[in-house]
């Protein structure tokens, strides 16, 4: 039987594990910092932990692993919607290393994030990036469509400071 040598690019995927960690983090400063938005990342390891690994975990990650290194991630989270039966899971980071990029990292995780909202019975993977994303041209190969019709507003920073600041004292009941 001939042996199996390992392929230089051979990368495997899997469900993220709270060892784990630093990798993630290490991606998920990598993207933000792309992205031009470092500000927004302020989670600690113990932060990570708790809300990705803990008892009541708020979103899921999955690596990609090639030599005991996290060349990638895909982290997701169940969104619902009023009057629909499931989640629809939102691909909140999709994030590969530079030098792995245009090898199937990125589609294998997305294929990963699929696999995993089929067996939760969902009907729909959303994801929101910025016009000019590279990223773009994958998300098109793998079959997400563009909704041009819908219009994705955010608040941060002073103004979301402003607007916090805006709201009015409780109204006291007479009685």
């Amino acid at each position: 039987m001939p042996a199996h040598l390992p392929v230089p690019n051979s990368f495997i995927i899997r469900e993220g594990l709270a060892a784990d960690i630093p990798g993630i983090m290490r991606l998920k400063l990598e993207l933000a910092i792309s992205d031009g938005i470092v500000f927004t990342v302020r989670a600690t390891a113990a932060d990570w932990e708790r809300d990705g690994f803990g008892a009541n975990p708020r979103f899921t990650v999955f690596v990609a692993e090639q030599a005991a290194r996290i060349i990638g991630i895909a982290i997701c989270g169940d969104r619902y919607f009023p009057g629909w039966v499931g989640p629809t899971i939102s691909l909140l980071d999709l994030c590969v290393e530079q030098q792995h990029r245009n090898r199937g990292v990125g589609t294998a995780l997305l294929a990963r994030v699929a696999e995993f909202a089929k067996t939760r019975d969902c009907v729909m993977i959303e994801l929101t990036m910025r016009a000019g994303n590279r990223a773009g041209t994958l998300y098109e190969r793998a079959g997400f469509a563009e909704v041009t019709e819908i219009r994705n507003y955010v608040i941060a920073g002073d103004a979301l400071d402003r607007l916090a600041a805006a709201v009015p004292p409780p109204v006291r009941k007479a009685g």
